[in-house]
């Protein structure tokens, strides 16, 4: 990751976008690696204390194999400043109506 996605992501605004972002993918792979990316950029001993999540659990808890919950994925944003949110489909069929 470069240095300057480390700056953006330190911004609560970009890091929820870039968060959302990967949530729209569907793919928790994508999350994870989204979530990781900004609890990095934040430092990770810092999100740690702030979750009151050990340090080595949220290695552990953002690795693809490893199944994590709503809860520790609601901790880790909410101790990076940022939520989950969601927002309604945009339709992708026009409408024929005048």
């Amino acid at each position: 990751m470069t240095e300057k996605l480390y700056e953006d992501l330190f911004d609560p605004s970009y890091a929820a976008a870039y968060v959302n972002e990967a949530l729209l993918e569907g793919d928790e792979v994508v999350v994870k690696t989204a979530v990781a990316d900004v609890i990095r950029a934040r430092g990770v001993s810092k999100v740690a204390e702030a979750a009151g999540i050990n340090r080595v659990t949220i290695f552990r808890t953002l690795k693809p194999e490893t199944r994590t919950s709503f809860t520790t994925y609601h901790s880790l944003l909410t101790a990076c400043g940022i939520d989950f949110a969601t927002r309604p489909i945009k339709s992708r069929i026009r409408s024929t109506r005048k």
